[in-house]
């Protein structure tokens, strides 16, 4: 079983009294101004659970008892599975899981500059986050722009299965994508049924916020619920745009929107996994981007943390993110500003938890690796200060007496491996020694570490009898798509 386990406790950035104030606020939201769901099969669901819907605006009003009836049927916690087992990972608990950076439309390296995602660069990024350790769930995925939108979620889905015996996120837009990639992970794990109180597959179901679903977020929300696999509900808020501009009304909103979704996952499929997500962030208001790595940001991923909490479900984060354009000290401060409320708040799941740059638009190599070398920090951070006799060594420090040095001690030699983090990228030679190797900064370090790191990968072994019986429904489902489309 992979991921971290998060010795930390969960900080409570609310009183007690403004927590019980934001679930008021976010069940006034939900009976009296309610929630848009542009899809005929989630108004039905609706209808028929007794709930009011306007059908002219396609508004669903809860009731705040049937809200809270629902949400206690989504499990607390749950494994998602790899087809290695040694993959597999705990959602919830202390457990905490990062995967890589999924959707952006570019990627970039140092020596290739910016450019269009391609395959190539997808595939290459998935064998990168294999490597990596840290990346505990997913892959890695890009707008492959030399495939055909219209079937590119087939190419990219099963080259991640090829090349990674890692868990998988799915295309969740549109019942067609969404069906099309449960199919593909049940040829997997041997059919449906396998897979139906086993999930294997995540999907991302983001809110058009204000409090409004469209269609293809329903569809894939609903057939990823019916099939026993994850939905990640992740309302995208930005406070000042998307939301009013002060952080209270901006959580309660995004709860009214992550329980709206929840409610209708364990309408579809009493006992349906999910995820309450958060990607809470204010709007800069001097350029219009999302302002990523702020304080408001991570007050965002702690109060949302706590709400999930009360809720009793797992919580995901929107990432480690930052809106620099190049690895550099702007990257390193937003990071860090969005790991630590991550770290503190208890949270169970990050997507984009290494190799994310310019507010998601683009992956980057680079980022890739020293953001992986952040968290390779994680694990001796929470090992915390272990203390008993051995720990303290008093024998040890009676021996060598005041003026002396503890270098040639056994007690040294016995603990330093353990007690010390060793970086894999960070420069911690003298000056001198540092200029005469080329005064290499880390990006430049970088560059040479994802290389070497990719020049080790092994792809892992898939069935042969799984892989043409993927390639064969690739070929049909294509088939079928044109056909359509002609």
């Amino acid at each position: 079983m992979r991921g971290f386990k998060n010795t930390l406790k969960p900080v409570n950035i609310l009183p007690a009294e403004a927590e019980e104030l934001v679930h008021r606020a976010t069940m006034k939201i939900l009976r009296e101004h309610g929630v848009v769901f542009e899809d005929e099969r989630a108004l039905d669901l609706f209808r028929k659970a007794g709930l009011r819907v306007d059908d002219a605006e396609q508004r669903v009003f809860f009731a705040p008892e049937f809200v809270e009836q629902q949400i206690k049927k989504a499990p607390d916690r749950f494994t998602i599975h790899a087809r290695h087992p040694g993959n597999d990972v705990l959602i919830g608990g202390d457990s905490l899981v990062f995967a890589p950076v999924s959707g952006p439309p570019f990627v970039v390296d140092r020596e290739g500059g910016r450019r269009d995602g391609t395959l190539k660069d997808q595939n290459d990024l998935v064998r990168l986050s294999e490597v990596l350790d840290v990346m505990h769930h997913g892959c890695p995925e890009v707008a492959c722009k030399d495939l055909p939108v219209e079937t590119r979620h087939h190419d990219i889905l099963y080259h991640q299965i090829r090349l990674s015996a890692k868990r998988m996120i799915g295309d969740a837009w549109s019942a067609l994508r969404a069906r099309d990639h449960i199919d593909m992970m049940a040829i997997v794990f041997g059919g449906r049924e396998r897979i139906l109180d086993r999930p294997v597959l995540t999907g991302i179901i983001n809110s058009n916020s204000p409090l409004r679903y469209d269609s293809n977020m329903a569809e894939g929300l609903i057939e990823y619920a019916a099939a026993g696999q994850v939905n990640i509900i992740t309302p995208f808020i930005m406070a000042g745009a998307t939301s009013p501009v002060t952080l209270a009304a901006a959580v309660a909103q995004q709860n009214a929107e992550c329980l709206s979704a929840i409610v209708l996952a364990e309408t579809v499929r009493p006992g349906a996994p999910v995820m309450y997500g958060s990607f809470l962030t204010g709007l800069e208001m001097r350029t219009g981007a999302p302002a990523f790595g702020r304080p408001e940001a991570a007050l965002g991923i702690l109060s949302s943390a706590q709400m999930a909490r009360r809720y009793r479900l797992p919580c995901r984060a929107g990432g480690v993110l930052t809106n620099s354009k190049l690895p550099d000290a702007q990257a390193g401060v937003e990071k860090m500003m969005m790991l630590w409320p991550i770290l503190l708040g208890g949270v169970h799941y990050v997507l984009h938890g290494a190799g994310w740059l310019d507010g998601g638009l683009t992956a980057s190599f680079e980022a890739m690796v020293l953001d992986a070398e952040m968290l390779e920090m994680l694990p001796r951070f929470f090992a915390g200060v272990p203390v008993d006799d051995e720990s303290l060594a008093l024998d040890v420090i009676a021996h060598v007496g005041a003026g002396g040095h503890f270098l040639g001690e056994e007690h040294t030699r016995r603990h330093f491996k353990t007690e010390f983090y060793f970086p894999n990228l960070a420069d911690t030679e003298a000056f001198e020694a540092w200029a005469k190797k080329g005064s290499k900064d880390s990006f430049a370090r970088a560059g040479e570490r994802w290389k070497k790191l990719l020049a080790t990968y092994q792809e892992p072994v898939l069935d042969p009898a799984i892989d043409e019986a993927l390639r064969d429904f690739l070929a049909r489902r294509k088939r079928e798509i044109e056909a359509t489309a002609d």
